[in-house]
């Protein structure tokens, strides 16, 4: 297991594993800010490895000093930049009905993040993954009862079971944190922004400032107002503000 770690996939894959599940135990907010750092940040870690370890990778990198290729990677870079803020305040909106650029810190993560929850992270994706393991589990299933009458000696069968079901269950496992963490996505978006773009300090004297927690300025005297003893769905309220408060 420990050999098994030493692979910088397979342990950059486990760490991540083990924010989210710190992040679902705990619900912290830095540790969701960080679980969304982390998993924006994963796939271009494996892109990195990926270049830098394997063959194909090595001629990528040769090929990228004609200045063609160099163009076509400058186009797709511009293109992926512009596509992934759009993807990003959108999401916001979805989440907090105002513009994103009123929310600077969440809204250039999340624009990071674009490839992981924007492309990979899909419900599509997901469920796909999951029809092809319980596929993979039927032909297994039918597989094991044959290699039981076929002459191949018990410890090597046991062995090939357990292995199969070790890969089966861990794939299980993986499919469903990713599962869980697309599902949240707009939990862990708001977690985040409150960790991050909105303040507990302010200047606002109104009645409604008794029971928020922080706001978020939307300019002028507009505020995003997070109560947290309101009922789901209403813990966001646009305020004014006097801003009648001194110190």
């Amino acid at each position: 297991m420990l050999e098994k770690l030493k692979n910088p996939y397979i342990a950059f894959l486990a760490f991540w594993l083990l924010c989210i599940v710190t992040f679902m135990a705990s619900q912290s907010g830095p540790i969701a800010a960080f679980t969304i750092f982390y998993t924006g940040l994963l796939p271009f870690i494996y892109i990195v490895l990926w270049i830098s370890k394997s063959e194909t990778g090595i001629k990528l990198r040769e090929n990228a000093k004609n200045w063609h290729v160099a163009i076509g990677i400058s186009w797709f870079v511009f293109g992926y930049a512009i596509y992934s803020q759009k993807w990003a305040a959108g999401i916001i909106n979805d989440v907090f009905l105002v513009d994103a650029g009123n929310l600077g810190i969440t809204y250039t993560l999340l624009a990071f993040l674009f490839t992981p929850f924007g492309m990979l992270y899909q419900d599509s994706i997901i469920s796909g993954l999951w029809n092809s393991l319980i596929i993979v589990g039927m032909i297994w299933g039918g597989i094991f009862p044959i290699l039981l009458i076929l002459p191949i000696p018990f410890k090597k069968v046991a062995k090939i079971i357990g292995v199969s079901f070790l890969i089966i269950g861990l794939s299980s496992f993986f499919i469903g944190v990713v599962s869980n963490l697309a599902l949240n996505k707009e939990t862990l978006v708001q977690r985040f922004a409150l960790w991050a773009d909105f303040n507990s300090n302010h200047l606002c004297t109104d009645d409604w400032s008794k029971t928020t927690e922080s706001v978020l300025f939307l300019g002028g005297n507009r505020v995003l107002a997070y109560q947290p003893q309101n009922p789901e769905g209403s813990q966001f309220t646009p305020e004014t503000c006097n801003y009648a408060k001194s110190f």
